[in-house]
């Protein structure tokens, strides 16, 4: 009868032996940021290039979420602003680009891509000036000419005056209609 506690305790020693000796299977890490952000540039560029700025922005977007808190985390920010100022993007307005550029460079932490991002947005605020400035084009069939979209409002604000004037005319007219 001593023999079966002993050949238990010695089984026991045995596997906690064994045990001991085994490897432990390492815990997968996830994919460090730093390689997951060339990739999902990568990624961003081609749907950019491919004229899908709106998905670019998805996932430069998803990176920043999964990445949040890391340096690469913080700088997709700037390929963000990037592809909002591009002009041969149709779906964003430079005025976006430039509250986007503002936005990274008002980020604490950011610094890879500092000045780029201040000559892009001094670029982009140039383009701006120069659109605000521009004469507008004449459509077919009109008869005006305007030098500049400040002569083009003040015209629409003068045949709106006249246009609400006539307005009141007529609301005169019907109110009283025995005169």
């Amino acid at each position: 009868m001593i023999r079966i506690p002993v050949l238990r305790t010695s089984v026991f020693a045995a596997v906690l032996l064994l045990g001991a000796c085994a490897k432990v299977p390492a815990v997968a890490e996830g994919p460090k940021p730093a390689s997951t952000f060339a990739e999902a540039l990568a990624a961003a560029d081609r749907r950019a290039e491919a004229g899908d700025y709106v998905g670019a922005d998805r996932i430069l977007a998803d990176f920043g979420l999964k990445a949040k808190g890391t340096p690469e985390g913080l700088e997709v920010s700037f390929w963000r602003a990037m592809y909002i100022v591009d002009p041969a993007n149709r779906t964003a307005s430079l005025g976006e680009g430039i509250r986007a550029l503002d936005i990274y460079l008002a980020t604490p932490g950011t610094s890879w891509y500092r000045a780029p991002a201040l000559v892009l947005r001094r670029t982009a605020q140039s383009m701006q000036s120069l659109r605000a400035q521009q004469p507008v084009r004449v459509a077919s069939g009109r008869d005006t000419v305007f030098v500049s979209r400040e002569d083009e409002i003040a015209s629409l604000r003068d045949h709106l005056a006249k246009a609400n004037a006539e307005l009141e005319r007529i609301k005169r007219r019907l109110a009283n209609p025995e005169r």
